[in-house]
């Protein structure tokens, strides 16, 4: 099978040569298994001639302009191979660094146009399907390594009695909205730690004269599992149905704490997670209720977690059938948390 992955990445190897990195965590297991040429970011305007020498089985894309490249061409005739659009954040959210209305237009136009549409999220996946795009609600892998942290978080507490609270992710995006978490652990006996680029002054302003609020810089991916078992309640702020942050998270098995919207997909309030639209009531409530944080802890074994070779596997099994024409593929989705427990 000969894949040709287009995205935005910018640590992309056209030459063939993949690393383990963050950013093509499903990519290089992938090329483990079959041929794979990567374009990234800087080689974007080479598609249609790196097409025609590679003469790709299936093109995935991810993000865009990546992802609209491909679909783009597909439309008009110049490629024949099946278009699969890896659809994996809300564009229009998150990516705020460009017009709005361009990223509006591309992110539609290419989940509407791919031949098919491959999503960690819920939501993502109802709206490809309102268009009328073939969809497919596949997992996400496990990123975090085993390394144990030299970092000792009840080092840095101010009171002894403190839980642990820690986000863990980009501090700056606003659709991210750390600030809630920020304005919620000033007035909560609790230490929280952000780990992540340095705060805007924004932030430090937020942050500043509240010593248990603790920015602790970035850490290695490699540490990531040892050092959120360190946590006591674990925070993600965005409006977000399932993350590589949230998988970490449960990874770790340590009680989540998260907005009741998009999150409410993938946990159930009070038993796989705490989801609030008050970031302050959540901690305190959290805080106080030994038992909860105990039960949601038990509960969370339920989540089922993956390798990312485990869902490079998933993935190969799905363009096989892709390639091979075959139709009525609804059938095809992993079974998996999503499903499991969400609300109803």
């Amino acid at each position: 099978m000969k894949i040709l992955n287009i995205s935005n990445n910018p640590d992309t190897s056209p030459d063939g040569k993949f690393s383990k990195t963050f950013w093509n965590n499903l990519i290089y297991p992938l090329s483990q298994k079959a041929e794979v040429l990567d374009i990234g970011k800087k080689d974007l305007l080479k598609f249609y001639s790196k097409y025609l020498k590679f003469k790709p089985d299936i093109i995935i894309s991810t993000w865009i302009p990546a992802g609209f490249i491909p679909v783009f061409f597909k439309k008009i005739g110049l490629i024949k191979c099946p278009v699969v659009h890896r659809w994996e954040d809300y564009y229009s959210e998150s990516m705020t660094s460009y017009p709005k209305w361009i990223v509006d237009f591309m992110e539609k136009y290419t989940a509407k146009n791919a031949d098919y549409v491959i999503t960690i999220l819920k939501t993502l996946q109802e709206r490809a399907k309102e268009m009328g795009t073939e969809t497919f609600l596949l997992p996400y892998g496990i990123t975090a390594g085993n390394k144990k942290t030299k970092i000792n978080l009840d080092s840095f507490k101010t009171k002894k009695s403190n839980l642990k609270v820690i986000y863990l992710g980009e501090i700056n995006l606003p659709y991210k909205r750390v600030d809630k978490i920020i304005e919620a652990a000033r007035e909560v006996d609790c230490d929280l730690f952000l780990f992540g680029e340095e705060p805007k002054e924004e932030y430090k302003s937020l942050m500043k004269g509240h010593n248990n609020i603790h920015y602790m810089g970035w850490v290695d991916q490699e540490e990531v599992a040892s050092l959120l078992k360190q946590g006591d309640i674990l925070v993600n702020t965005a409006n977000h149905d399932i993350s590589m942050k949230f998988l970490d998270y449960i990874n770790a098995r340590k009680p989540i704490l998260a907005l009741n919207d998009r999150p409410s997909k993938t946990f159930k309030h009070k038993e796989t997670a705490f989801l609030t639209s008050d970031f302050k009531q959540g901690l305190i409530e959290l805080i106080k209720d030994d038992q909860l944080r105990k039960k949601i802890e038990k509960n969370m074994k339920s989540l089922k977690i993956y390798s990312w070779e485990e869902v490079a596997d998933i993935h190969l099994a799905l363009y096989e059938k892709i390639i091979a024409g075959e139709k009525n593929l609804g059938k095809f989705e992993n079974s998996y948390y999503h499903s499991n427990c969400r609300n109803e």
